[in-house]
């Protein structure tokens, strides 16, 4: 199993698997932070709107909300 290993330039975090940068993180300027996937890797839709279409980026409230999810996704949680 690949580990995920984060790099900081502030205001952005990336993922990284093997240095292939996988997503990148955002902070916003109104607060909480985007996730975005490189390549064709996609979010699926939340629970409470199963009808949508499967998106590249996700909005989190904090910066480990959106780590963990990044790491869940990727399976290395």
């Amino acid at each position: 199993m690949a580990t995920v290993t984060w790099k900081q330039t502030a205001p952005t975090w990336v993922a990284l698997i093997d240095d292939e940068p996988v997503c990148t993180l955002k902070g916003k300027d109104i607060g909480g932070w985007t996730a975005s996937w490189h390549g064709d890797r996609l979010w699926q839709p939340p629970a409470h709107l199963p009808k949508a279409s499967p998106q590249a980026t996700r909005f989190f409230m904090d910066l480990a909300e959106a780590k963990a999810a990044v790491e869940e996704a990727l399976g290395t949680a």
